[in-house]
């Protein structure tokens, strides 16, 4: 109802007079959200303060599960409130042999951000006023996306360290020490913090005071390591992780005792694709090295189906429907229990690189390359489709790709471009 009404009247709210405003919408500005809370009417029904639900986003795709899902409230169109620069990778681009990338995604709790940079650096920024907080410098580029749990932010770093900082002023609590880096989000669960590392090694630590608690290593030699940009997942008593042998293997939390492994991955042509499994009601998802989206018993391993029609990017778990972005731009809503098709879309150009799910939205961001005979031009599109139509509401074209996956919380929407600027959308309906 509220999106028809926004559609049929939106011309009106801006021309309206105050006194016109008053009786059809109402709308105010918090100081701790700095969202506008909208009373409107619409065929009797109004949407309350207490309806505008407000979420944060704790870790890497929202929780411990992996499901990319949230019931934050998104009201479309967002508009771009503020954009900070994080990384100097923008400043120096034309003199580095590669494209600058961002991967760390952020994490928004109590009205605050927390993000990391490739240029070794860790914020904490205010929501609210748009300062920062506090700076943390590290040793290493900071690729792991943070997660945040009882007053700490835990994330890794490029040369293999996993901090533990205090998450009102950045002071260290901890750091552990592992061979190689680290590019996954790490897990909390139970008082234990989890994460992986890129030796195919998973950890278990006292979130409390950084004691190794037990060790999962993979018992073979690799000759050449991929880098695979993978974060164990938790559901009930056991950690899923997938590995770069091609394996996904269940773990006992406990003890990391293996439980089971399957064989998922098949010849890795897929590079970019997301390879963190998501866990939903007792069923594992995940996409193998071929982009072959692949449904799991979560309990033994035992396949359940799999899409193979085209290559698959990347995902996400509604609370309806499972949605997947394929690699020539299309994007599916499949039913969960036998992935048959409810809807089918194509984003505005590019590949999909992250894709998230809102209370009643989808949002995706897709990168784009164009090339001539003289020259090239990247950038990114960012769409909002309605999750349960499949139509295509809102779309931006950002002028850099994106490598981290998008985030939204407390009606806002945060997207890392690969140029170093942290963008912030925010839900609200202006008027004049």
């Amino acid at each position: 109802m509220l999106k028809r009404y926004y559609k049929e009247h939106y011309k009106k709210f801006q021309v309206s007079s105050f006194k016109f405003q008053a009786k059809t919408c109402i709308l105010h500005l918090t100081s701790c959200i700095l969202i506008g809370l909208l009373f409107t009417g619409c065929a009797g029904e109004q949407i309350a303060k207490k309806e505008i639900k407000t979420f944060p986003w704790e870790t890497y795709l929202s929780n411990k599960e992996r499901q990319g899902r949230t019931e934050d409230k998104m009201i479309p169109p967002p508009v771009l409130s503020a954009s900070y620069m994080i990384a100097d990778a923008a400043i120096y681009k034309f003199f580095i042999p590669y494209e600058p990338t961002e991967h760390s995604s952020p994490a928004i709790v109590d009205n605050v951000i927390y993000i990391g940079s490739a240029d070794k650096s860790f914020y904490a920024i205010d929501l609210i006023t748009g300062k920062k907080i506090w700076k943390f410098s590290t040793t290493g580029a900071v690729e792991s996306s943070p997660t945040l749990a009882d007053g700490r932010v835990y994330f890794g770093t490029g040369d293999g360290i996993l901090y533990c900082l205090d998450s009102k002023d950045g002071r260290e609590i901890w750091k552990f020490q592992v061979r190689t880096e680290i590019t996954s989000s790490p897990v909390v669960d139970g008082g234990t913090v989890y994460f992986n590392s890129a030796d195919d090694k998973v950890y278990a630590l006292k979130a409390e005071t950084g004691e190794k608690l037990w060790q999962y290593g993979r018992a073979y030699i690799k000759k050449v390591v991929r880098r695979m940009f993978a974060s164990p997942a938790v559901y009930e008593d056991r950690i899923y992780c997938n590995f770069t042998d091609g394996y996904l293997v269940a773990m006992e939390r406990s003890s990391g005792r293996e439980v089971w492994q399957k064989k998922v991955t098949g010849e890795g042509t897929v590079g970019t694709a997301r390879f963190t499994p998501t866990i939903d009601n007792g069923v594992v998802y995940i996409i193998n090295g071929d982009g072959v989206f692949i449904v799991l018993d979560a309990k033994n391993g035992e396949e359940k189906w799999r899409f193979d029609i085209i290559k698959i990017s990347d995902f996400t778990i509604g609370s309806s429907y499972i949605v997947i972005a394929g690699y020539d731009g299309s994007i599916f809503a499949m039913n969960k229990l036998i992935g048959e098709i409810i809807w089918r879309r194509k984003v505005n150009q590019g590949i999909p690189a992250s894709i998230i799910a809102t209370d009643e939205y989808l949002v995706i961001a897709s990168n784009y390359k164009t090339e001539t005979l003289f020259s090239h031009t990247v950038g990114s599109y960012v769409n909002i489709f309605d999750m349960a139509s499949g139509k295509k509401i809102w779309s931006e074209n950002i002028d850099s790709t994106t490598s981290a996956s998008l985030a939204t919380a407390y009606n806002h929407l945060f997207l890392v471009t690969d140029h170093g600027y942290l963008r912030i959308y925010q839900s609200v309906v202006r008027s004049q």
